[in-house]
């Protein structure tokens, strides 16, 4: 026995390395369970990838294409070439949109528009039940439109105007009381002579009489015995007079309204002159601000699916990390995500679908160079845009309306909807909703889509698998440590036997 080399690092015999044994007989078996984490740890990845380009889409489609945002491209006002100067903005501004002509008005505004009203005279500090008498009942109410406002003697001036407001809330009617003049206002919200308030007071003849002399209304007595009586709002009254000194008088129901694609609004009485100037400084800013951050989406997609993957970058196992700092863990993790999503169907069919929407006919691209978009000549910048922003301006300067509707019209037509209502739509269909094309790769958070997507599925069953794995080798480690175990028993056995006889000798 003497010719026997046995392995010897621990073990109990101390004749062989049960741990390195098994350790070593385990490490293809860990090699698979590593290999399952990294492939989960990419479509993880792809995944977040996926929602920060859903992300980005979405936060370009409500920049430019949300109807309130002051970045909005497909409003005639994005179109302007026309700044309006206002001598007097507390008494009336006013905005050019697309297709609007050069104005030089004075305006004189005598009378605002107003809505259906009444006041109320209150005192805060006395009881409204002495400011309502109560008729024979224990209590008068008041009418306004057909809503019955009950007022008891629990009343104050604020809970009168709480009634008022809860009652009529879907009844365009609104109520307020100032403690500074102490009346109770009653109006619509609604400006105009159409705008009409009916009342109707009960079992309190004083309230009707009071209403009547402050607000310079009738009141007449129905067959009921109720005093009742309407009032209306009053219309915009102003003259306008232009360069030629010649004068219009306009009547609007609205103190905002549209004249010749100009917007204005009127905030006092009063006097002011109104110019306007070509400025197309605001309009190319947005439209550069715009192509700027489309091309940020574009190069960030075709950028995704034309880098080569690194080959020499897997994912990182557990043990590796425990050797390498946070820093080095990162880099490693950069590079290992790059190419990973090389080729994507999806990311490839977005960035060509835009491209084509843009440069794929020749007489497009002919119209659009003439509003300063070109197709970038670098063939690395697919579906990007070269914009000129002084051709841009000039086309403004020319014909706005005809750059708005090019660029941003709108046609419920699919065929004749313009450039920007085009790309609206193919953002929307690959990343608008948690039915797009993008969500349902890779889902959208706080959606139904979020859970219900490929990689989501991808992920729960690699995870499964994963599980599969771990308890397969739970399984092969208990058995070999049980053999192992078994062996070391019977070495133990021969070594004390040996012993045994060698002391006899």
């Amino acid at each position: 026995m003497s010719n026997i080399s046995p392995i010897r690092v621990t073990g109990l015999s101390g004749n062989f390395d049960m741990e390195g044994i098994i350790e070593a007989s385990m490490t293809k078996d860990k090699e698979k369970v590593d290999k399952a984490k990294q492939t989960q740890q990419i479509v993880k990845w792809k995944q977040e990838i996926y929602r920060d380009i859903i992300k980005d889409s979405k936060d370009m489609y409500d920049k430019y294409f949300g109807l309130d945002s002051k970045s909005n491209i497909i409003s005639k006002n994005a179109y302007s070439s026309l700044n309006i100067k206002s001598s007097d903005e507390s008494v009336i501004v006013a905005s050019g949109s697309a297709g609007a002509n050069k104005i030089n008005y004075q305006f004189a505004v005598s009378q605002m528009a107003e809505p259906a009203k009444v006041t109320i005279k209150l005192n805060a500090s006395t009881p409204i039940v002495q400011q309502f008498p109560p008729n024979a009942s224990g209590a008068s109410s008041l009418t306004i439109g057909d809503v019955n406002i009950p007022i008891s003697e629990q009343d104050t001036t604020s809970t009168i105007v709480s009634k008022i407001n809860a009652l009529c809330e879907d009844k365009d009617i609104r109520a307020s009381y100032s403690e500074l003049t102490g009346e109770l206002m009653i109006s619509r919200k609604q400006t105009g002579t159409s705008s009409e308030l009916n009342l109707k007071v009960s079992g309190n003849d004083n309230l009707a009489g009071q209403i009547a002399n402050d607000n310079g209304i009738t009141f007449t007595t129905d067959t009921a015995g109720n005093k009742v009586a309407s009032t209306h709002g009053k219309n915009l009254e102003a003259d306008i007079t232009d360069e030629n000194g010649r004068t219009v008088h306009i009547n609007k129901e609205s103190n905002s309204f549209v004249i010749d694609n100009i917007s204005y609004n009127v905030n006092s009485k009063g006097t002011a002159k109104l110019v306007s100037v070509t400025d197309t400084e605001e309009a190319t800013k947005n439209m550069k601000a715009f192509v700027e951050d489309y091309n940020k989406l574009m190069d960030k997609v075709y950028g995704l699916v034309t880098t080569k993957k690194q080959k020499d970058y897997p994912p990182l196992t557990e043990a590796q990390k425990e050797d390498m700092t946070t820093e080095e863990i990162e880099k490693w993790d950069k590079k290992a995500k790059e190419g990973i999503l090389r080729n994507d169907d999806e990311l490839r069919s977005f960035v060509e679908d835009i491209q084509s929407m843009f440069f794929g006919d020749v007489e497009n691209i002919e119209i659009l160079r003439k509003l300063g978009i070109n197709e970038s000549e670098n063939y690395n910048k697919k579906g990007q845009i070269a914009f000129k922003e002084d051709v841009f301006s000039k086309a403004i300067i020319e014909d706005s309306d005809k750059v708005y509707k090019i660029l941003a019209g709108y046609s419920s037509n699919s065929d004749d909807k313009s450039m920007f209502e085009k790309l609206k739509d193919i953002i929307y269909e690959y990343s608008g909703s948690s039915g797009s094309k993008f969500a349902e790769k890779a889902g959208i958070e706080k959606t139904a889509s979020a859970s219900e997507n490929i990689y989501s599925k991808q992920i729960a069953e690699q995870e499964r698998n994963i599980t599969r794995l771990v308890e397969k080798m739970n399984d092969k480690e208990k058995r070999l440590y049980a053999k192992y175990s078994a062996l070391e028993s019977l070495l133990n056995q021969y070594s004390s036997q040996m012993n045994y006889f060698s002391q006899g000798n």
